[in-house]
């Protein structure tokens, strides 16, 4: 590395980008906690030192590179983006329990849509006891008990209900699925 130390400008950001990205990476995501953001804020670190020291060694960038990474990490970690990340990745994390794919298509979309309408068609149509229970078994997240207090009902009571709404919510659901025509078709 004797004779890179003489490199300067874009050939010495070059070397250290060779020589240092997995450290800076490393660094990074230690701090933000998920390899995307690191990489973007290296990326904009190596950006920002280039335009701002176009003439400067290796000797002399390596640190900045990290200063301005720091910087760029200590404002990533503030901004209210790393929490909505951080929200957003554990909502992605349940993917296989959620059922839906982080980026959906313009088909999907639609056919999401048309879902949606059913089942709220299908919860429209429920007895007031029945969608109160759902309602407030699935947003609310009361307990059986819970709800059976507040609908002054027995817990068993609840779960029929709470049972009954589901059924017929996938009823309905499973009624549209076979009306619409197959992909292969």
């Amino acid at each position: 590395m004797g004779e890179s130390f003489a490199l300067r400008g874009s050939a010495a950001l070059n070397e250290i980008f060779r020589l240092q990205y997995d450290q800076l990476l490393r660094f990074s995501r230690i701090r933000v906690g998920n390899v995307p953001d690191a990489e973007d804020l290296v990326q904009e670190a190596f950006l920002s030192v280039g335009r701002a020291y176009p003439d400067k060694g290796i000797g002399e960038l390596r640190p900045l590179l990290f200063t301005a990474l720091r910087n760029l990490t200590l404002d990533y970690l503030k901004s209210g983006y790393a929490k909505q990340r951080r929200s957003s990745a554990e909502i992605g994390d349940l993917d296989d329990v959620l059922a839906c794919s982080r980026s959906a298509t313009p088909e999907t979309q639609v056919i999401d849509a048309q879902l949606l309408a059913i089942a709220e068609t299908a919860i429209a149509a429920l007895g007031h006891r029945q969608r109160e229970a759902l309602r407030l078994s699935r947003f609310e997240r009361l307990t059986h008990s819970e709800i059976a207090q507040r609908l002054s009902v027995s817990p068993r009571t609840v779960r029929s209900d709470i049972t009954g709404a589901l059924a017929a919510i996938s009823k309905s659901l499973v009624r549209a699925d076979q009306r619409r025509p197959s992909e292969t078709e």
